[in-house]
Formats: structure tokens, sequence, C-alpha cells
């Protein structure tokens, strides 16, 4: 029933997924304004405002997804598989025909655990089309934004799997259901909330300095950490200090080229500290390993205790 409900919702979503993809595309190919226009200019301001408007009326849904699929899949897949087995007693009936437990366990893990992966990358598989229909210039979609960040890649395959390894585990140690599948829920919250905006730590991030008026001082498809301002003494500012310490010679509108230019001739510098684009595979397998190391050991200690016969 759990593949059958999980398959179907993929199935939904997909299609969802694929009616808004389509409108988009059409929209973009007819509307999409030349790719360097100025983004104040009236085509360019419009056409932007409509594409954000098309991808966060179905974005917000996809926004909730990195936390409820895999608390779902470790919840209703892996909790009961073995929690119930032990509950119910209907493992000893198992055991008494002539299947060892390493098979019993083989069979009921491996190929769930499998579906589930292929669950996952399935997911990512009809979200990357989606994301790449919005990704026309002058509208760039960053894979690497923590919006998209873990329903692309490899991200959503190792959450469902830790997820699910992390449920059977529970279910083996408890052995009743229902505490095994709320130790699961609340272990998958703590985990979303605690890697939330742990990406820029996985690696010192690259430093980039802004002497002259730049259009972006980040290359593109980079992941934002940090940014402010130094004095010529490399005393850090924030934006308002600045705007503090130059309000006599520069004035106070800030958005302007001549107020930036003003800026960098009193000494000051912008300083934005980023992840290049380059380092999205790295991070991504870099989770997956926080993320299931931990899993899988604790479903090793679970399956270690489900062999050893109960005395």
């Amino acid at each position: 029933m759990q593949v059958l409900v999980t398959t179907a919702l993929l199935a939904v979503l997909g299609a969802v997924l694929l009616i808004s993809g389509l409108g988009t595309a059409d929209f973009a190919a007819q509307n999409a304004p030349a790719a360097d226009c100025v983004a104040d200019t009236p085509a360019c301001s419009a056409y932007r405002v409509e594409m954000n408007e098309r991808m966060y009326s179905v974005g917000e849904l996809l926004g909730w997804l990195p936390l409820l699929a895999p608390a779902m899949i470790g919840a209703f897949w892996g909790a009961p598989l073995l929690a119930r087995e032990f509950e119910q007693g209907t493992h000893q009936l198992t055991w008494t025909q002539s299947v060892t437990r390493r098979r019993w366990l083989a069979a009921k893990i491996v190929g769930l655990g499998a579906a589930v992966t292929l669950g996952g990358l399935a997911l990512a598989g009809i979200v990357e089309p989606w994301l790449a229909a919005f990704d026309v210039p002058p509208y760039n979609v960053d894979r690497f934004d923590l919006t998209w960040f873990r329903l692309v890649g490899i991200m959503p395959a190792a959450w469902w799997l830790a997820a699910f390894v992390l449920g059977v585990g529970t279910g083996a140690l408890f052995r009743r259901t229902l505490p095994a599948m709320a130790v699961t829920l609340a272990v998958c919250a703590l985990a979303f909330f605690g890697l939330l905006r742990a990406p820029s730590s996985y690696a010192p991030p690259e430093r980039a300095v802004q002497a002259e008026v730049i259009d972006e001082l980040e290359p593109e498809g980079s992941l934002h950490v940090t940014s402010y301002w130094i004095d010529g003494s490399g005393a850090k500012y924030t934006a308002q200090d600045r705007d503090l310490a130059l309000a006599g010679p520069c004035g106070t509108d800030a958005t302007t080229k001549k107020y930036a230019k003003c800026s960098f001739s009193h000494g000051f510098r912008q300083v934005a500290e980023f992840h290049p684009e380059d380092r999205f595979w790295w991070f991504q397998w870099t989770e997956a390993g926080i993320l299931l190391i931990p899993a899988l050991a604790l479903g090793g200690v679970a399956v270690r205790r489900t062999l050893r016969p109960r005395i």
C-alpha cells in the first residue's frame, strides 16, 4: 500500500509540474525579452514578475517536500516494517517456515530500500525539467539555492533512504509501531532543521572584493554565504554603518551608481563570501554522507539485534 500511494503521489506531482512547465516554456518562448535587458525596464520587470508568480504558485508546494517526504517515508515505510512484525508476533511464524532470519530481513529491507531510492531519484527527475523551464534568461534558476538544493540531484534519494533506514532501525529497537513512528518523525524534523542552512559550512567560502561598480559581485549560480563592507584598514561595516559613515560626503541614496562610486572613493569595499557553482555536487555528496552514515550505522545495530536470538 505504501508503494502504491507513493507512486500515485509522484504521478500526480509529475502531472502538475508537467502542466506548469509546459505553460511556462510557452510563455517564455513568446515573451522573453533580451537576455541582457535592464531589470527596471517595463518589459524585463513584467517578465520577471510573471515568471516569479508561475514558479512560486507551485514552488510553495514543493518547498515542503524536503521535510514532509522523508518524514512520511521513515514513519510509514520504515518504522512499521519490523516493528509491526515484532508487535504482532508474525516474525516467529515466518522463521518456522524454513526462512532464515537473514533472508527474511534481506527480502524486506533491500527491496523496499531500493524502491525508496528510486522514488527519491524520480522526484528529482521530475523537478529538474520543471526548473529548466524557468531557466530562460533574463530569468535564471539557481539549483544551488537552498530552496531547490534538496529537491534536485541525489538529495531526495539520500534523504528518503536515510529516513527509511532510520525508521527500520527505530522499529527494530522499540518493537512497537507507534513509538517507532513518533521517534522517526521527531528525528527527521530535527535533522531537517539542523541541516537547513548547513551547506554554507560544508567548505570554507571563497571571497570576492568589489572595489568598483560592477553588476554582480558573485558568479552566477553561486551559493551566497554573507556580504559586508570593509574600510581601508580592513574593519568590517554593515551596510547601515557604511551609510551612516558616508551620509555627509555621499548622500543618503545608496541605490545609485554615483553613491557606490563615492563610497569606493572613500576607501570602502564590498566583500561577498560564497561557494562557486562547481561545488554543487561536492555539497550534495557531503550532505548525503552526513545523512546516510549515521542512519546506516543505526540500521546495522538494528539488524544485528534482530538476527540475534532472544533467550
